[in-house]
C-alpha cells in the first residue's frame, strides 16, 4: 500500500479501500503515504472509495468489552481501550471453540472524516461525499463506520 508499482502511475479509474484495512501502521506517516499512493495511481478525475471506522462514532458508542458465539459455537471476547490523544484503538481478542483457542492483540488508528479529508487533500484528493457505512445516509457523528468518496483533482 505504501509503495505501489511505479508502472501504475495514473493507471486506474478507481481505487477501493474497504473493511477497515487502513490505520494499522505504527507510524501515522505511513497512512499519509498510502493516500499519496492511492492518488498517484489514479487517473485525473479518478475516484477513491474509502471505508473504515469513524473515530467520532466509535468514541461516541465506545464498548470496552463484549463477547459472542459464532455460528459454529466458538466463543469470542474482545476487550478494548482507546487513547483519545493518538486515536489508537487497542483490542485484545480471545476465542475458544471446537476448532481451537487463542488470543491476539491488534491496534488501529481511527480517524475523523475531517482529518481524512485533510490527508486526502494533501495527496491531491477531494472528498466529495461521506456516508454512514454502506448506506445512502449521510455520515453522522454517531456513525461507527464511514464511506468516503474522493476524486483526484485535475491539474
Amino acid at each position: 500500500m505504501r509503495r505501489l508499482p511505479t508502472r501504475w502511475t495514473a493507471r486506474f479509474d478507481a481505487v477501493v479501500n474497504l473493511f477497515t484495512s487502513f490505520g494499522f501502521f505504527t507510524d501515522s506517516n505511513d497512512d499519509r503515504a498510502v493516500l499519496g499512493e492511492f492518488a498517484r495511481v489514479l487517473q485525473p478525475n479518478g475516484i477513491l472509495i474509502w471505508h473504515g471506522a469513524s473515530r467520532d462514532g466509535v468514541a461516541a458508542r465506545f464498548l470496552a468489552r463484549d463477547w459472542w458465539k459464532t455460528a459454529n459455537g466458538t466463543l469470542v471476547a474482545h476487550e478494548r481501550s482507546f487513547d483519545a490523544l493518538s486515536g489508537i484503538l487497542t483490542v485484545h481478542a480471545v476465542w475458544s471453540g471446537a476448532d481451537g483457542a487463542g488470543e491476539r492483540d491488534y491496534r488501529i488508528r481511527l480517524y475523523t472524516a475531517t482529518r481524512l479529508a485533510e490527508l486526502c487533500a494533501e495527496a491531491g484528493l477531494v472528498v466529495e461525499q461521506a456516508y454512514d457505512e454502506f448506506t445512502a445516509r449521510p455520515l453522522r457523528r454517531r456513525s461507527s463506520e464511514m464511506l468516503l468518496v474522493a476524486r483526484k483533482a485535475v491539474v
